[in-house]
């Protein structure tokens, strides 16, 4: 079977189909919102990183976190820059001002995901954020001295 690929358009979908335990909150959500619809930002900050610092919280490698390392992977490898930005900024801004949460979905990550978060570290100034080779901070942790 063939993965539906990710778009800007899908992408709330795509999420809801891969992490059906959002539902109700999502539905809430939309009546919260009336008229409008809420969006790919609100929907990502609002109804899912709730369920996503809880997963954390239990600082260990749930199915819920290996889920989410396989979402974010299709979407790095979707080649849309809406539908990845919305995950570099709901997301990837999460992990990175939390190294240690960072550290522990790092070895379930594709390679895709890990560029990109890679890429963000450097323009957010967050490098030493990253685990590499189990350490916090291996790429561009050393320090000049001017």
């Amino acid at each position: 079977m063939t993965e539906i690929k990710i778009d800007e358009h899908n992408l709330i979908d795509q999420l809801r189909a891969v992490f059906p335990e959002i539902e109700e909150r999502y539905r809430k959500e939309l009546q919260d919102w009336k008229d409008e619809p809420p969006g790919n930002y609100n929907i990502l900050g609002f109804v899912f990183k709730p369920y996503l610092k809880e997963e954390l919280a239990k600082g260990e490698l749930t199915d819920f976190l290996e889920r989410l390392a396989k979402f974010m992977e299709r979407v790095c490898t979707s080649g849309d820059i809406e539908a990845i930005n919305v995950i570099w900024l709901k997301l990837f801004k999460l992990f990175l001002a939390q190294p240690e949460k960072l550290k522990l979905v790092w070895p379930v990550l594709g390679p895709a995901t890990k560029s990109n978060i890679q890429d963000a570290a450097r323009r957010w100034g967050l490098i030493g954020n990253l685990p590499v080779s189990g350490r916090l901070g291996a790429i561009g942790g050393s320090i000049r001295l001017h």
